[in-house]
């Protein structure tokens, strides 16, 4: 008789480079944070009478949006990686880029509401 089959433990390391890597997507959250908020705080001086602001809230939903949705893969990504022990450590910079699109988008969207 032979020993049961014991299956190979799991690697976990998957999910610890995902989320060194993700290190990178909060920088960039912080950076275009601190834009877009300087970008709000200073179009009000300057704004024509014609300004539309229902559409300058849009865009910064747009921001937003784009935030929360980077970080949802990058949440995804460790639990898939956790569970299977891949490396999907390029998914938080895939995520990084998603938050920088982004907040360029909303800044064309916003800029075009501030003329």
């Amino acid at each position: 008789m032979s020993a049961p089959a014991v299956p190979p433990r799991l690697r976990r390391s998957g999910a610890g480079a995902v989320l060194a890597v993700g290190v990178l997507q909060a920088v960039a959250i912080a950076v275009t944070g601190a834009l877009w908020f300087l970008r709000g705080v200073f179009a009000g001086g300057s704004c024509s009478p014609s300004c539309d602001w229902g559409t300058a809230d849009a865009a910064g939903m747009l921001f937003g949006g784009a935030i929360l949705a980077s970080l949802a893969l990058t949440a995804v990504a460790a639990v898939v990686a956790w569970r299977t022990g891949r490396d999907l450590a390029w998914v938080p910079l895939v995520s990084a880029s998603v938050v920088v699109a982004g907040y360029l988008a909303a800044a064309v969207v916003f800029d075009a509401a501030m003329r």
